[in-house]
């Protein structure tokens, strides 16, 4: 391309060339007319007096075409020149910025292929140090890391040139160059990394000269930041910027992408972990229960056949027996069935179906049972009547198994805007903070499946329990979240 340039600018300086000869002849000959006008014709000197003066003047116009001559060839040589070293300057930017647009667009592939925090972060990595390697920095002389948030930490996921002990090292995000980028919101440059309030932690940091901390944020939400270090002196530009900030930009996107992608992973998991628990709950019960029971009724049944010939009067109380146990059987059955599926929530709602349960209870164990604003349940849409119940139910099976109660209260109420749900009873208690620190206690009590249904509503579950001295459980949930549409938007209306 610049030879080409250089090809042409030589034609036009060419014909300028011969534009100045052929413009100093017509001047000679114009200047021979003029002697011979004005001194032979006018005068009417012989030519041998004013010749001399001719050929004086003659001279200088030839001395005055070279002249002309030598600095247009001059003037050529320095527009070349300059045209070379400017078409240069544009082809190595436009080369890079091919480059960054080549490497935006293969990182957009990369990341929308991939859901791994890991690909993402090397590769967002990769292309901001491609403006360092630009400015002709060497790819030895780069350091880059990239920090993510885990709780109040910085913690570094990816990284060039990290020594091992600086993947042991975390750090706040709040004070230095690092603090600053973060609480502005901003891309931030330090020209002394190494004595750095927190870079000076990693000793990868410390050689550099130069570092450039981009944060990773949508929104108002921080994911945390990148830092890219060079152990030469770096003067960035905006277009710097605007890469570090596309970049950023993409990774973030990604990173969302990603965290969405594990916590559906996450809740798949959690979720079949819920179903299995369930299923191996149902089995148990099942076992001990009416499985048990269908056992001893067709034991029994042997019995009386046995008995029809030697006793029939007899034969007849141990029928009364089997139909009592063959309505037993049937009332557990029918518990379970409701437990698993409660359509009293659909028809009437959450405390009807609360109202059940404590009833089934007050039959089997004896315990006084008491529900106190039962109403309020309709608050809540079906789906988060649905987990409360399930929450309610673990709760009142726990006093059905471990308490020893006489006595149980459900309470239901709204709060503000926060729906309030309290299961108390009598009974023995238990010490929390021993529970709280053996998983498998917590999992005969069904804590952890409690904890987790509260998750499920963004609810939030506390006990309070001393030996001795009753236990209480207290579910809160936001009705703006997961209240009934119609009654919210009639609270709306008023």
């Amino acid at each position: 391309m610049t030879e080409g340039i250089i090809a042409a600018l030589g034609k036009l300086f060419s014909r300028l060339n011969w534009l100045t000869v052929l413009f100093f002849a017509v001047v000679l000959l114009v200047q021979i007319g003029l002697f011979y006008f004005f001194f032979s014709f006018l005068l009417g000197q012989p030519t041998n007096e004013w010749f001399t003066e001719f050929i004086l003047a003659s001279f200088v116009q030839v001395l005055a075409g070279a002249l002309a001559l030598y600095f247009v060839d001059r003037f050529k040589l320095l527009v070349g020149k300059t045209i070379t070293n400017t078409v240069g300057d544009e082809l190595v930017r436009l080369r890079a910025a091919n480059n960054r647009a080549k490497s935006l667009r293969d990182m957009a592939s990369t990341l929308r292929a991939t859901l791994s925090f890991e690909k993402v972060v090397e590769q967002a990595l990769d292309v901001s140090s491609l403006a360092l390697e630009e400015m002709g920095i060497p790819r030895h002389a780069l350091v880059g890391a990239v920090f993510l948030f885990d709780g109040n930490q910085l913690i570094p996921v990816a990284a060039k040139r990290f020594l091992a002990k600086d993947y042991e090292q975390n750090i706040s995000g709040k004070r230095g160059v690092v603090g600053a980028a973060l609480s502005q919101a901003e891309i931030m440059v330090t020209d002394n990394p190494g004595n750095d309030a927190e870079l000076k932690t990693f000793a990868a940091f410390k050689g550099c000269l130069t570092a450039v901390c981009i944060p990773l944020r949508a929104g108002f939400q921080m994911f945390g930041i990148m830092v890219i270090g060079s152990h030469m002196a770096v003067q960035f530009n905006e277009e710097h910027f605007d890469l570090f900030n596309a970049v950023a930009d993409q990774a973030v996107i990604a990173l969302q992408n990603a965290q969405l992608f594990q916590s559906l992973e996450e809740e798949k998991l959690r979720l079949i972990e819920a179903d299995e628990e369930a299923r191996k709950e149902l089995a148990r019960d099942l076992h001990d229960g009416p499985t048990q029971s269908i056992a001893a009724i067709a034991m029994r049944i042997n019995f009386i056949r046995a008995l029809l010939l030697k006793d029939p009067d007899k034969s007849l109380d141990e029928l009364e027996k089997v139909e009592q146990l063959a309505k037993q059987t049937s009332k557990e059955i029918r518990g379970m069935l409701f437990t698993l599926r409660p359509l009293l929530i659909e028809t009437q709602g959450l405390g009807p179906a609360v109202l059940t349960v404590m009833n089934r209870l007050k039959e089997s164990d004896g315990i006084e049972m008491r529900l106190v604003g039962g109403e309020h349940g309709n608050l809540l849409s079906e789906t988060a009547q649905g987990v409360v119940f399930s929450i309610i139910e673990e709760a009142l099976g726990n006093i059905h198994k471990h308490a020893q109660a006489t006595a149980v209260e459900v309470r239901l109420w709204q709060e503000d805007n926060l729906f309030v749900a309290r299961v108390q009873d009598n009974g023995v208690g238990f010490d929390t903070q021993a529970v709280t620190n053996n998983y498998g206690y917590r999992g005969s009590l069904g804590l952890v499946n409690m904890r987790e249904r509260a998750e499920r509503v963004d609810g939030s579950l506390s006990i309070e329990a001393q030996p001795n001295q009753g236990t209480a459980v207290t579910l809160v949930v936001p009705l703006d979240k997961h209240g009934r549409r119609e009654k919210t938007a009639v609270a709306a209306g008023k």
